[in-house]
Order: structure tokens, then C-alpha cells, then sequence
């Protein structure tokens, strides 16, 4: 059974979709380079936000609540995504999708503490797991 906002998720994702084919279309005519692509970057972005609500499990922990750290590096991966989309989109050649190094420190750190949070709940888990009858202990 699909609730609402599975419903809105599928949407937005449609919705993205069209609007990257639109601006597939639009590169190819006279008005290539008018949105400075900005509706690629904004279709990416609602096929994103779509697939948070079409997908809430994505966001998830294993206990089915939301999880601060996937939406913090969710959310950095998305603008990440976004601004590169635009900046590449009109890109003439790699020499022009220029990018500002600083962003490697960003991701680095987004991706980063999501591992460290990850060993972190794994390290958790294994000292809070009750201990088997038949075993030994030392």
C-alpha cells in the first residue's frame, strides 16, 4: 500500500525527470545556456527530495527511526551534487568546470564522521550483545 508521501516522492521524482529531459532538449536549440543550468540542477534536486519521501527507509537506522548523520551527509552530498550540476552543465570544456578546492574538505569531513559514526554503532552493538549461555568467561 503507497501512503501520501510516497504518492509526493514519486512526483517529484516524475517532475525531475521532465525537467532534465527538458533541459536536454533545450541544450541542443538556441536557448542553450539561458538557465545557466539551473533546471538541471533543480530537477536533480527534486529527484532527490522525491526519493527521501518515495524511500523513507534511505534515511533510516536499522530501528526505523531517522537518522541525524544520514540526513547531515544526505543533505551535504545534495548541495555538493547540485552546485556541480550546475556549474558542469554549461561547462565547455573541463578547463571551464572549475571548482573551488575547499569542497574536498567538506565531503571529507561530511563522509568522514559518517564512518566514525558507523564504527562507532558497531563497537556499541558488540559490547551491548548478550553473551551465549554455553560460552566461557574469561
Amino acid at each position: 500500500m503507497t501512503t501520501l508521501a510516497e504518492k509526493f516522492g514519486r512526483g517529484l521524482i516524475l517532475l525531475g525527470a521532465i525537467g532534465f529531459m527538458t533541459a536536454a532538449i533545450l541544450s541542443f536549440t538556441d536557448y542553450s545556456g539561458l538557465d545557466e543550468g539551473a533546471l538541471p540542477a533543480a530537477s536533480f534536486f527534486l529527484i532527490l527530495i522525491g526519493m527521501v519521501f518515495h524511500f523513507p527507509s534511505l534515511l533510516q537506522e536499522a530501528k526505523g527511526e531517522i537518522s541525524t548523520m544520514r540526513v547531515v551527509v544526505f543533505a551535504v552530498v545534495m548541495v555538493f551534487s547540485v552546485i556541480h550540476l550546475k556549474i558542469g552543465w554549461n561547462a565547455g570544456t573541463f578547463k571551464d568546470f572549475n571548482i573551488d578546492q575547499t569542497w574536498i574538505y567538506i565531503l571529507g569531513l561530511a563522509f568522514g564522521s559518517k564512518v566514525f559514526q558507523k564504527f562507532g554503532e558497531e563497537e556499541s552493538t558488540k559490547r551491548s550483545a548478550p553473551k551465549d549461555d554455553n560460552q566461557s568467561e574469561e
